[in-house]
């Protein structure tokens, strides 16, 4: 039930109240201004006030986060067509292209199809670390199974092979976030070798600390937004 619905029912029955008091008052016979009607009527106008003024509040803001969710949406759409697919296409076309992903990269020693390949995928997870952040506020499936999942990708040896040559293209949170799930990716790839396997709870009590780090960036991120 919407916050909307709340109020109406809430003035509804404040009404259906009234309407019983106005039924059983017996000072029927004193001036209005003295009567209990008469006051509850003032609250119930007061009230009617208030009801419309936090209707309205209501409304505002709920435009506001929606407009806000479609603002973030359609900046991931534009940089998935003008930063992600290109990579991709890069790729894809390698043999097409002759040296020109290597010349795009220079830096990365890039001399195949493959390579180039491994580079618009590292690139696209980590443009999945950084959307993440950007709709972290809307998301329902919650923050441990996205830091689950990101755990599992940064274990990668190829992805933190690349990544020092590919972190100038993201934000300076995102760098901080990606850094720390290596840091993470490393713990766990060092259990595994101590242990033999990886447990569960194990993870679990990484993910825990990745969680409280990411909460505290995001914060950090929204109050200099201020």
């Amino acid at each position: 039930m919407t916050f909307s619905k709340y109020l109406l029912l809430t003035m509804i029955g404040l009404g259906i109240f009234f309407m019983y008091l106005l039924y059983q008052d017996p000072s029927l016979d004193q001036p209005i201004e003295q009567s209990t009607i008469y006051r509850f009527m003032m609250l119930l106008t007061g009230g009617a006030g208030l009801f419309v003024a936090l209707t309205l509040y209501h409304q505002a803001r709920s435009q506001e986060a929606a407009s806000d969710q479609a603002l973030e949406l359609s900046t991931i759409k534009i940089i998935k067509d003008l930063w992600i697919t290109p990579n991709f296409r890069l790729a894809s076309e390698y043999e097409k292209l002759g040296s020109m992903p290597a010349e795009m990269y220079p830096d990365l020693s890039i001399a195949s199809s493959q390579d180039m390949h491994q580079v618009a995928f590292a690139i696209s997870v980590f443009q999945i670390f950084e959307d993440y952040k950007t709709i972290y506020t809307h998301d329902k499936t919650g923050l441990n199974v996205w830091l689950g999942n990101f755990l599992n990708w940064a274990q990668s040896d190829t992805l933190q092979r690349l990544w020092p040559r590919l972190r100038i293209n993201y934000q300076p949170s995102t760098i901080q976030m990606t850094e720390a799930l290596f840091a993470a990716a490393n713990e766990i790839k060092a259990l595994r070798v101590k242990q033999g396997q990886v447990s569960y709870d194990d993870y679990q009590i990484v993910i825990e600390k990745l969680a409280i780090l990411f909460k505290d960036e995001v914060s950090k991120k929204n109050r200099a937004a201020i």
